[in-house]
């Protein structure tokens, strides 16, 4: 299990607390939307190749919420967020993790907030990216990344995973959750990736069929 995911009674706890989500947000969509409505922590499968830019539009407990404005000056090309460029430069431009500056950036973060994604110190941080090399070592040999369900048996729909808005017109946007899991499929050229629903700009839901079904 990597560092930075969850214990067996924090999963189990979140399962149940998704459940009961799920129950509430699906329902309301199903009454307004019909059958094809999003759904809360729904799996959806994105050409890696559509996801250009990213958008802190909600976090996943937000998923599968209906919007009717879309946050455009928050805008952010994805290439450009500091995680993803650094894991680009390790995996691509062959930099060491410390070369690139994410651990820097890390212990800064910690200095500030005292841990961030529950890693508190430089160890934490290198054994860190040691399970995110073995992460891409396992998807450059299958090529293709996993759904959660795959990777964490009971884990309810695709909670936990790669986080997608879904904006105007069904452009899909990074939620800026699962930073590394994205520069592995930005790095080996993945066709798809299994992500999270994210929000949904009210114009996009007629075109949430494209990203239905699995790859």
């Amino acid at each position: 299990m990597s560092i930075t995911e969850k214990k067996r009674f924090q999963q189990i706890r979140r399962n149940w607390n998704s459940r009961l989500r799920a129950l509430r947000i699906d329902g309301k969509n199903r009454k307004q939307y019909g059958e094809t409505a999003p759904k809360f922590a729904e799996l959806l499968w994105v050409p890696t190749s559509f996801i250009n830019y990213s958008v802190k539009a909600g976090s996943s407990k937000d998923s599968a919420r209906i919007v009717q404005d879309w946050p455009d000056q928050q805008v952010v090309p994805v290439r450009k967020l500091p995680s993803i460029k650094a894991c680009l430069a390790h995996w691509q431009g062959g930099l060491s993790w410390e070369e690139t500056g994410i651990y820097k950036q890390m212990l800064d973060t910690i200095e500030e907030k005292g841990k961030v994604d529950r890693l508190k110190n430089l160890d934490d941080i290198k054994e860190r990216y040691k399970s995110v090399d073995r992460l891409y070592d396992q998807v450059a040999s299958t090529g293709r990344l996993r759904a959660r369900s795959e990777l964490i048996p009971g884990n309810f729909r695709e909670e936990g995973g790669i986080l997608i808005h879904i904006g105007p017109g069904g452009t899909p946007f990074f939620g800026k959750k699962g930073h590394h899991r994205l520069a592995i499929a930005l790095a080996l050229e993945l066709e798809y990736i299994p992500a999270q629903l994210g929000v949904v700009h009210a114009s996009a839901i007629d075109h949430l069929g494209v990203f239905r079904g699995e790859k």
